[in-house]
């Protein structure tokens, strides 16, 4: 069976890489409105330029439609439909990252990312099944996981569309995993900071820090404050701190730009619990609205923060406290952060090697199983509607379902806590 899923992983990513390569190389204009040379390939070129100044709108704007990052992205994009968008919404330093990638042509830029993004999501499968291999309870997952994992197809749109969520979300969030499995926690927490430059991939690492914190293991968040500390130094030593300041006002007038419609935001793809609801109510409404909307979304998160609290100071195995507790965060992820979008579900990538590199006790084994593969299915299939039958991708609906897996990944955590507890006391 495994030599089997193997096969078809290389084959799904044979695929992939084919139809990457055909789509960056004999589809220009359509490769010009992707997220990759849109954003991150411009603000690479502006920088290198010299042009870091354009990066971001000035802070009265109320939009980001005809701001100098968007005239620079027509520039630098010929092909880009006149209709879109340009914006760039990530700390100056994210657009540093990117001028080696803008000496490329367009089309072998977003290769070249795409291809790194492939080996990220195959190096956090191999580190997860590399410590799973040195304990009594691996179940013997290999890097063949990376490939599978692609079947999850907002981790497979990520990285067509040139997305940071593997290199600068994925990888980060599994690295530091596996460096806490170790009890180097200290570097885990260096690892850890890494993922603020994918925020959403931050806040279930801060919340295992918390977690941590809780058990008395404070070096992940000392680690954190570290690395978090050296992100904001290059940013103000390599660029500015009037640049640092326009780009935290920019944050403010993304929120105010994905709340409104009018703006032509997609609304099928903000599939966060605060987002979705927020979308739902008048704009008028807003001001109103979102602080309470924010508040219930801090509830839900904080009621997952008090299970993995739980976790991490029981005295069960830790690579089964420390995984359920990181499963649990993964999908508080989506019912906690206002700005999370469909392709940004390749969290979830993580949850499921977690979930498959583990023998799991008995008593927990179907839970995971089930959840695993219950989180899988309902994530496509909404994929699928996005292509097939936009009218039935309804994202409330959608969250309210992942609420409810998240609640089964609490009630998985709790069922821990109860039957591992008696059995160790038995």
């Amino acid at each position: 069976m495994k030599r089997y899923l193997s096969l078809i992983a290389a084959a799904w990513g044979f695929i992939l890489v084919m139809l990457f390569i055909y789509t960056d190389l004999q589809m220009p204009k359509e490769v010009s409105n992707s997220d990759y040379l849109m954003t991150y390939h411009t603000a690479g070129q502006l920088v290198r330029e010299g042009n870091a100044r354009m990066l971001y709108p000035p802070a009265n704007s109320t939009s980001f439609i005809d701001t100098e990052f968007d005239k620079a992205a027509h520039r630098i994009l010929p092909l880009l439909p006149a209709r879109a968008t340009a914006e760039y919404m990530y700390m100056p330093l994210i657009a540093g990252l990117f001028v080696p990638f803008s000496f490329l042509p367009l089309g072998y830029s977003i290769l070249a990312w795409q291809i790194l993004s492939l080996v990220a999501v195959a190096y956090s499968a191999f580190l997860i099944s590399s410590h799973a291999s040195q304990t009594d309870e691996s179940s013997n997952l290999d890097i063949a996981a990376g490939w599978i994992s692609l079947t999850l197809i907002p981790l497979a749109l990520s990285i067509w569309i040139g997305q940071l969520s593997a290199i600068y979300g994925l990888l980060p969030l599994v690295g530091g995993l596996y460096f806490v499995y170790k009890r180097k926690d200290l570097l885990g927490g260096l690892i850890w900071s890494l993922a603020v430059l994918k925020p959403q991939f931050f806040i279930p690492a801060v919340m295992m820090t918390l977690g941590l914190a809780s058990a008395k293991r404070f070096k992940p968040m000392i680690g954190i404050a570290c690395g978090i500390t050296c992100v904001i130094a290059i940013n103000l030593v390599f660029f500015s701190p009037d640049l640092f300041r326009e780009w935290l006002s920019t944050l403010k007038l993304a929120d105010a730009v994905y709340s409104d419609t009018k703006y032509g935001v997609n609304t099928q793809l903000a599939t966060s619990l605060p987002r979705a609801i927020i979308l739902m109510l008048p704009v008028a409404q807003h001001a109103v609205f979102k602080p309470l909307v924010y508040a219930l979304s801090a509830i839900i998160g904080g009621i997952g923060l008090y299970f993995v609290c739980r976790l991490l100071r029981s005295p069960l195995p830790d690579s089964f406290k420390v995984s359920l507790a990181a499963i649990i965060c993964v999908f508080a992820t989506p019912m906690v952060v206002p700005h999370v979008f469909f392709y940004d579900f390749t969290i979830f990538a993580a949850a499921g090697f977690i979930a498959c590199a583990f023998k799991w006790p008995e008593y927990l084994e179907w839970r995971i199983r089930s959840l695993t593969y219950a989180t899988w299915l309902i994530i496509n299939i909404y994929a699928v509607l996005l292509v097939t039958k936009k009218t039935f991708a309804v994202p409330i609906v959608f969250v309210l379902i992942m609420l409810e897996l998240y609640r089964r990944a609490i009630v998985t955590g709790n069922a821990a806590l109860k039957y591992g507890l008696h059995k160790n006391l038995n």
